[in-house]
Order: C-alpha cells, then sequence, then structure tokens
C-alpha cells in the first residue's frame, strides 16, 4: 500500500520546556512519508536551540516574529506538499501509532480523520477525553467534539475552505470544523484509539483563558446558525436551556456550600428561567431564598 505524504505543523512560542517532547513525539513515530513543519514565532526561551537538533530531520522551520498561533499554522501549510494536514501545538503530543492510523484510514478513502485524546496534568496524571456525540448537526453547536490532537483532512480541504482564521485565537479549529460539515457537507469518521494528547498547565490557553474561548466558541455558533432547520433550531435551543440551566443550578449550590447565598440565589433565578419545571431548580431557589 502506499501511504500518503502527511504534513505537521507545530507553532510555537516560548515553550521549550515542552517542545522537545512534542517534535520527538512526531519524528519518534519514524512515518515513511512525513514533511514536518515547525513555524516558531520568535521565542525568547531555548526553543530555537532545540528545533536545531532536529533540524536535519524536518522539511522546514522558521523562528520570526508572527501574528499568532493562527498565522503560524497558516504559514506552514502554505508549505505543505502533503496529501493529509493536522497541527499539533507545542505543549502537545501525538501518540505513538497515531501517524499511520491516519494513513491507513486516508488510504481507505476517509477524507476527514479523527479519535479521542489524553489530558496530561501538571503532575504527570492522565485520563482519556473520550469521544462525544458528533452525528446530527446539533451535537456540533453544543460542544466542540473533535480534538485538534487527533484530526487529519484532506489537504486540498485546506485549499478549497481556506485556512484558518487569523481573526480568531481560541475557537480557530472548531470554526474550520464547522466549515468542513456544513460548507463541505463532510462528516469525520472516528477511530476507536487513542491518536494524541494534550497538556492541561497554567500558561495553557485552555487553562488560562478559558472564558475567552467560550466568548469565541458562541460567535461561531451564531455563524453557522443559518445552516440549521427550523426544527434543529427548536431542538438547539432547547438542548441549550436544559444544559445551561444544570450549568447554573450547579454553580448555585457551589454558592450554597460557600454561604454565598446572593450568588446562590442569581443562579437559582437563571436556571429557572430555563427550565421552570426542573424540581432540582425549585429545590435550589426554596434554599436559596430562605438561605440555607
Amino acid at each position: 500500500m502506499s501511504l500518503p505524504r502527511i504534513t505537521v505543523v507545530t507553532p510555537s512560542y516560548n515553550q521549550g520546556h515542552f517542545l522537545d517532547q512534542t517534535i520527538r513525539s512526531v519524528l519518534d513515530q519514524n512515518y515513511p512519508n512525513l514533511e514536518y513543519i515547525v513555524c516558531d514565532g520568535g521565542s525568547k526561551d531555548d526553543s530555537v536551540e532545540i528545533i536545531k537538533k532536529y533540524q536535519d530531520r524536518l522539511a522546514w522551520w522558521v523562528s520570526e516574529r508572527d501574528k499568532g498561533q493562527t498565522d503560524a499554522i497558516n504559514k506552514g501549510f502554505r508549505r505543505a506538499t502533503g496529501e493529509l494536514h493536522c497541527y499539533i501545538n507545542s505543549d502537545d503530543l501525538l501518540d505513538p501509532g497515531s501517524l499511520m492510523a491516519a494513513a491507513q484510514a486516508f488510504s481507505a478513502g476517509h477524507q476527514w480523520i479523527t479519535g479521542w485524546v489524553r489530558f496530561i496534568e501538571p503532575d504527570g496524571g492522565e485520563w482519556p477525553q473520550l469521544p462525544m456525540a458528533h452525528h446530527s448537526n446539533i451535537d456540533w453547536f453544543m460542544t466542540n467534539p473533535i480534538c485538534q490532537q487527533a484530526t487529519y483532512w484532506n489537504a486540498r480541504y485546506t485549499r478549497e475552505f481556506g485556512g484558518f482564521r487569523e481573526d480568531m485565537h481560541f475557537a480557530f479549529d472548531y470554526e474550520f470544523w464547522m466549515r468542513l460539515l456544513f460548507e463541505g457537507k463532510l462528516r469525520p469518521l472516528m477511530l476507536r484509539r487513542c491518536m494524541g494528547a494534550y497538556r492541561l498547565h497554567d500558561a495553557s490557553k485552555t487553562m488560562s483563558q478559558y472564558e475567552s474561548f467560550r466568548k469565541e466558541f458562541k460567535i461561531v455558533r451564531e455563524m453557522y446558525h443559518k445552516y440549521l432547520s427550523p426544527p434543529e433550531m427548536r431542538d438547539l435551543r432547547r438542548r441549550r436551556n436544559k444544559f445551561e440551566s444544570e450549568r447554573h443550578r450547579l454553580d448555585g449550590w457551589k454558592a450554597m456550600k460557600s454561604s454565598d447565598v446572593p450568588t446562590a440565589r442569581k443562579h437559582a433565578r437563571e436556571a429557572l428561567r430555563r427550565r421552570s419545571w426542573s424540581p432540582e431548580v425549585w429545590r435550589l431557589m426554596f434554599c436559596a431564598i430562605r438561605g440555607y
């Protein structure tokens, strides 16, 4: 079987303490038709020295000031010659065998391939992030159901649908998936294996800027509402109300346990507004009003 050329792009900036492991997680798979590109944003730490250790095994690398993560990724893909694209951040990992698994799926005719991933905690602990529902259109509006560390797509889609939006900094991969889904009318193949890992640490955007993620995800969802039918929009509103009500209910009980009754009442009102018939929400409201 002829294996497809896979282009892997790593955007990097001041994460030298993780970068060596990231690069090795790609190169040590010894995939025979790999094109690996590293785009560093002009790091001030030891990132460049680490990249130079592996430069003879890289297709191309650069260290220069850029406009951010999406600019770095797009810069790499503009140099790409592979048939299959993916990117891995400089603090994340590809799991052993993931490149071959993606290649085999691509050779079997699948154009968009994903799997699941692992979380890596600061103390080295880890657990899997198992696959989420992604078969109905509504599933994609509830959350981002696939992980970038596990995802590969036909290189022609980068050209046909454009690269990652450089005006986005948190939900740009999610927006690209939505483009493939709704404009390209594509669906990903979910491989039954762990394909990669991402780190949870204080400097990671996932941990340190979670609210910014939520705001940008909301923008993306609003951009793609136009693709939903009226029944799908009704179902989406119902599911979002249920989700938001549960979030406020849990936050309300958390506030009650901290004796923050005013905050508990605020969450109870928001939960009740979204699910007035829920006995669990009424129980929170009763306790918040009584103050116990």
